[in-house]
């Protein structure tokens, strides 16, 4: 039986079976946020199998849009590093901020960035864990881009994000090149559709309405957050207030 041929564009690769891919974002703004922020960072682990092992997502509060960029990096790198992945991919859709870190060895730092380029250079020399830093394509990096912009807007630091909620399965399904859920879908476990079922309570449910998982300030009032300050995770939850 002859096989087509079928021509497609690579989406998010995954990677090799026991490499932990970490997908970094950085949101910047020249016009503050109404609660006083400029910029943001998304951080997201996926295994072999795309699965999501971690979510970050915040704001350190910097003020410089490449400096972002290179905490952007950092942060992923600190989350390897904490959970002991000892062979990671790091992927950035910062063409400019990649270059310049790369290439930091042989022309120097700027002056302004020298301290972080500095750390981060000494993150990939550390012979605790294999790294390899690629470019991804912005359209390709939609989940890490979208925890950046939501946790610039409600965190003046990073926290751990422990339940998928407004558009995260959409995004990571999109990255990955395995469609998109569209916003009248409701995510819910498989137990939780069952225990509605016996229940009669999962028949017509209105997503989006107030309170809801529907991508607003108010997506849930139980995201399950936990807030890793100085990158120790604590097992405290944190609600989510509107």
């Amino acid at each position: 039986m002859e096989e087509d041929n079928v021509n497609v564009n690579a989406r998010w690769l995954m990677p090799p079976e026991g490499v932990i891919k970490i997908n970094v974002h950085n949101f910047f703004t020249d016009q503050q946020l109404p609660n006083g922020n400029q910029s943001g960072i998304g951080v997201v682990c996926r295994n072999s199998r795309g699965d999501i092992l971690r979510i970050l997502g915040g704001s350190l509060c910097i003020e410089n849009r490449r400096n972002n960029e290179y905490n952007a990096f950092m942060e992923g790198l600190k989350v390897a590093f904490v959970r002991n992945y000892t062979n990671i991919i790091l992927e950035t859709d910062h063409l400019d901020a990649y270059w310049d870190w790369i290439h930091s060895a042989i022309i120097g730092a700027p002056p302004q960035h020298a301290r972080i380029v500095q750390q981060l250079n000494q993150r990939k020399a550390d012979k605790n864990f294999h790294s390899v830093t690629r470019l991804v394509a912005p359209e390709d990096n939609h989940l890490a881009a979208y925890v950046a912009h939501y946790g610039a807007k409600n965190w003046k630091h990073m926290v751990r994000f422990r339940r998928t909620f407004g558009r995260i399965m959409e995004f990571w399904n999109s990255d990955m090149g395995l469609g998109e859920i569209g916003p009248q879908f409701e995510v819910l476990l498989e137990e939780e559709i069952n225990m509605g079922l016996a229940q009669g309570e999962v028949e017509d449910p209105q997503v989006g309405q107030e309170g809801e998982a529907s991508g607003s300030s108010g997506e849930s009032n139980d995201l399950g957050l936990e807030d890793p300050e100085d990158l120790d995770l604590l097992d405290a939850n944190l609600a989510m207030q509107e």
